[in-house]
């Protein structure tokens, strides 16, 4: 290969060709060429004061957004090397990987870093506190000596001996990956790639880097929208995307959420792609590509363009500088036709797995049959075979490596960490497939001398050191393992988990109404489960992120009209079908607000679920009936809740400011249609040329497009940043008005905004229009003298009692069921028009859903799809769990607070009783 730049010479040349040229968009922000190659080349100098050297290993924990790229380059133009890190990993994993990779730096942010506080004893680059500091830097590249043979970064698999294993590639390999693509997709800047793929999965590097060596543009998935279907194909049609790439879970996904038809390139990729979808999809795309390739041979090693009306995808023939051969047991090639194993050697092989040489040795053999003496060949696993005309075929693994929504995984792995259970004499795990055609995890246990194993202490273990997508979906407990007659486990006769495997702590509870049963087939035969109870919850049942779509997509199908959030704000079937419109089976009758009974299944509930302290409030006919306390303040003290005890409302806070907002609207004071800038003290930035104005209306709606802040939580005795610090450079990240976003931004503007136009601190201003006039004697926004502490889902004390945050307008509220039940009351007065302390006009601006589909109103949850419509909110703080609900037309509602992590299940009992006031439709 004549090229012997590295990648990021690469881009910074097109970076210096064309420096105005749009690189990345994601969150209403376009960087240009010139500026993602200044930014990058200032963080590489910030990385080089800091230590950073040749082939250092650099860690990377950081959300997406505007600086990824930034981070990525500014790593390689340091010298060093990177390594993804995924906050969604158990921290132990995390530890494993920056030990064994010999990490020296981490960059990272507020908020993610304590992932690593345990694991981890090295350095920190903090994008967002040294911001300042990162911007003062040259805006020229470092000189540093490097070539080809350098690493450019460090990918950890699954392995099969119970550790995952780095692989190790190099900026030729990548490279290679890079220039064979660009002629395969004959690159040009016209090009748009969307990029929704995690860093720490190795196909992110095709989607950030292709578009970056062609002048082209990549259009960046945030954390949120990487995730959702229907945020995709909005980002695919608002920016003109022109290449997408997904593993075929993915494709399902977009296709669920209404992908047809569009003038784009379409990948398939990370597993094989089945001959069905690829028919489906290939019709709906100009062009479908299938690329296959292991992580140790760099993202692609084979592709093949799909034809019409398929009924195999084949993975192939090799791309640029590669070589493939099918060998035998023997490492001899085999005939047209004929099965064996596929190695892979050429420009793409990665040097190694990091600190593990014996397994290097093992996997990356000599190249017997190639030009280059002293080549090498990776033994992949995959069994294959040349079809005629020259295609690769794949057939499967010779070993028990299983892909799993693209993940691999070696079930070895997850084995041997359940033979570290104590409890545990032997294990296999197995993954099956479901009636969409995906692949779930099975795991089968026996215990020591006879004894049952209870999963949710299996579950716990593996959740530990394992991320999510490896913990089984099922844990079967049996007597012994079947084995073959050669004494080896037989997986084939392991049998299919039944409803105990999954659900082991649930009373079957059989369905009873015609959408129940509706939704118990539905689940039977997408998840695969022999049986299915109403009162079973769908994650314990395997409806993880990805297969709850195939459930939403197969119950619409059936006639149920579900949506995608009412499945996700409902746990059961039972749950689900009264969202569709039944009426809940064998309601109790109707209970006295002081009965025993209520009294009684409150503090069952508190007692199972660990939930230390709680206080109610119920409302009937538009008055507070009744308030009921229980348990205590901290189980440290054991001091009872009073009907003075204030909690941490959580989200609920956004009540309050919205009510201090119309509030001031009603006064005169502020316009509920004006630019905030006409009010702030430092107005918000709007990318340049944008003409975009965020109005308070839009802060209140969710509808803002402010940029999110860091969510990060303080102990009370950690020093906390001051407002200024989170508003620094904040500004507007996409056109307000045009999409609901949940960003702690909106509010935290509310906050500075209410100040600067009264000249009031926020928490007397909160005291002066709501707690005051409304007499909540008990509320406020700093923490009282006397409170309920905060517990964890075990019920244990949270270090501290509690959590704060910079911004307290979003989440701030320290109250009491009492004072927020008057809250309610009075809000649904003015509803009525009934209020002396808010006009009807703005009670019913704020309790009018804003944007379709949200149910969002100004501050406040709404559900308008009820025979009487109702409003609330839920609230969550580390350490509690708040709820309110009134219904408007018949004035019937409750508040409960409570200070433990499992405090909705005390939600739930509550309504429950009341006969169908329920918890707010989001939160």
């Amino acid at each position: 290969m004549a090229e012997r730049r590295c990648v990021h010479e690469v881009i910074g040349a097109v970076a210096a060709a064309h420096p105005d040229a749009i690189a990345v968009e994601t969150g209403g922000v376009r960087v240009s060429y010139g500026e993602l190659d200044a930014r990058a080349n200032r963080l590489a100098h910030h990385l080089r004061a800091a230590g950073v050297g040749p082939e250092s290993t650099v860690g990377v924990l950081a959300s997406r957004g505007p600086d990824t790229l930034a981070i990525l380059l500014g790593v390689w133009k340091s010298g060093g090397t990177y390594l993804p890190l995924d906050p969604e990993l158990p921290a132990e994993r995390l530890g494993y990987m920056l030990a064994t990779a010999g990490a020296q730096m981490v960059v990272t942010e507020t908020g993610l870093a304590e992932r690593l506080a345990d694991v981890y004893d090295g350095g920190y680059v903090w994008t967002d506190r040294e911001r300042e500091q990162i911007a003062a830097r040259p805006a020229t590249a470092p000189e540093v000596t490097g070539d080809q043979a350098t690493l450019a970064y460090t990918l950890f698999t699954s392995g099969s001996t119970g550790r995952p294993k780095g692989v190790q590639v190099t900026h030729r390999s990548l490279l290679n990956l890079l220039f064979s693509m660009r002629v395969r997709f004959r690159a040009t800047p016209a090009h748009a790639w969307l990029a929704a793929t995690s860093l720490s999965f190795d196909i992110s590097l095709a989607e950030l880097c292709l578009p970056l060596v062609s002048g082209g543009r990549i259009v960046l998935a945030s954390d949120a929208e990487a995730g959702d279907g229907a945020a995709m194909l909005g980002l695919v049609d608002r920016h003109g995307v022109t290449h997408v790439q997904a593993t075929p879970a993915g494709w399902k996904l977009l296709i669920e959420a209404g992908f047809d038809h569009r003038p784009v390139v379409a990948v398939t990729t990370g597993e094989a792609c089945p001959p069905n979808l690829a028919r489906d999809l290939r019709g709906r795309v100009t062009t479908l590509v299938d690329l296959y390739g292991p992580t140790e041979t760099t993202i692609w090693s084979t592709g093949w363009d799909v034809e019409g009306d398929v009924t195999t995808v084949p993975i192939g023939r090799p791309i640029h500088n590669t070589r493939v051969y099918v060998l035998d047991g023997n490492l001899q090639p085999v005939a047209v036709g004929v099965v064996g194993e596929l190695f892979i050697a050429g420009d793409g092989v990665a040097r190694g797995y990091v600190g593990r040489p014996d397994l290097t040795a093992e996997r990356f053999l000599p190249e017997a049959y190639g030009p280059n003496p002293g080549g090498r060949m990776y033994r992949t696993g995959d069994l294959v075979r040349f079809r005629p005309d020259g295609e690769l075929e794949y057939l499967g693994r010779a070993d028990h490596q299983v892909k799993v929504r693209g993940y691999r995984i070696e079930l070895g792995e997850i084995e041997e960490r359940l033979l570290h259970q104590p409890e545990v004499r032997d294990a296999v795990v197995v993954a099956r497939e479901d009636g969409a055609g995906e692949k779930w995890l099975a795991a089968y246990v026996v215990g020591h001398e006879g004894k049952r194993v209870e999963q949710g202490r299996l579950r716990d273990f593996l959740s530990e050191a394992l991320p999510p997508y490896m913990v089984p979906a099922a844990f079967v407990v049996l007597d012994a393992l079947p084995l073959n007659a050669a004494g080896k486990v037989d997986r084939r006769a392991l049998p299919a988990p039944e409803r105990s495997a999954l659900v082991a702590d649930r009373e079957y509870v059989p369905p009873r109404t015609p959408t129940e049963k509706t939704m118990v087939d539905v689940c039977v035969r997408i998840l695969g489960v022999a049986q299915v109870g109403v009162r079973d919850r769908l994650a314990d049942l395997g409806a993880d992120s990805m297969r709850i779509v195939h459930v939403l997509a197969a119950a619409r199908a059936a006639g149920l009209p579900l949506t995608l959030r009412m499945l996700l704000d409902n746990e059961t079937i039972e749950d689900l079908a009264v969202a569709c419109g039944d009426a809940p089976v064998a309601a109790p009758p109707p209970l006295q607000h002081t009965s025993f009974d209520l009294r009684r299944a409150i503090s069952v509930a508190m007692e199972v679920h660990a939930v230390p302290g709680a206080s109610v409030a119920l409302i009937e006919d538009g008055e507070v009936t009744g308030i009921q306390t229980y348990g205590t303040r901290s189980v440290a003290t054991s001091l009872p809740v009073t009907m003075r005890t204030p909690f941490q409302a959580g989200s609920i806070s956004k009540h309050v400011t919205a009510l201090m907002v119309l509030r001031l609207v009603d006064a005169g004071t502020l316009g509920l249609d004006r630019d905030v800038n006409e009010y702030l003290s430092r107005p918000l930035a709007a990318p340049a040329g944008s003409g975009w104005t965020a109005t308070l209306r839009h802060c209140l709606a969710n509808l803002s497009g402010i940029a999110e802040t860091p969510a990060v939580w303080y102990a009370p005795t950690e020093p906390v940043p001051p407002l200024a610090d989170l508003l620094d450079g904040l500004g507007l990240a996409r056109e307000p008005g045009t999409g609901f976003h949940k960003s702690g931004g909106q509010w935290a503007v509310l906050q500075q905004l209410l100040t600067d136009v009264t000249g009031e601190p926020y928490a007397d201003l909160a005291r002066r229009l709501v707690f005051d006039p409304f007499g909540m004697r008990d509320s406020g926004f700093e923490r009282p003298a006397s409170y309920a502490a905060g517990h964890d889902e075990q019920g244990r004390p949270l270090d501290g009692g509690y959590r704060l945050r910079t911004a307290v307008a979003g989440s701030g509220l320290w109250s009491t069921a009492a004072d927020l039940a008057q809250l309610a009351v009075e809000v649904r007065r003015a509803q009525h028009g009934e209020s002396t302390l808010l006009s009807a006009v703005s009670a019913r601006v704020m309790l009018t859903e804003a944007h379709p589909g949200s149910f969002y109103g100004l501050g406040t949850v709404v559900d308008y799809t009820r025979p009487d419509p109702e409003v609330g909110h839920n609230g969550e703080t580390p350490g509690y769990r708040a709820m309110t609900a009134i219904r408007l037309g018949s004035g019937a509602g409750c508040v409960v607070l409570t200070n433990g992590e499992s405090g909705k299940e005390v939600h739930k009992v509550v309504a429950a009783a009341l006969r169908g006031v329920a918890t707010p439709a989001a939160a």
